[in-house]
């Protein structure tokens, strides 16, 4: 990573740690969204449908399903 990186990898962590410790469900809610719309970004640029239900192999780990969005099918 550039030092660039780092810094705001950093700078992002603290601020999302700090809400966290305050506000836990605001702090998850903008996780989540931020990993969905990184995801759907990701299936979207390989040519995939980005608003088919999204699995995710989680190996030994959970699974995770995105599913589409609300009033898709």
């Amino acid at each position: 990573m550039t030092t660039k990186t780092d810094d705001l990898q950093e700078r992002v962590g603290a601020v999302l740690m700090e809400l966290a410790a305050q506000r836990p469900a605001e702090a998850l809610s903008i996780i989540t969204g931020c990993f969905v719309s990184l995801v759907v970004a990701f299936v979207d640029a390989k040519d995939e449908d980005p608003q088919k239900e999204i699995k995710i192999n989680g190996g030994d780990q959970r699974d995770i399903t995105i599913h589409a969005a609300k009033g898709q099918s």
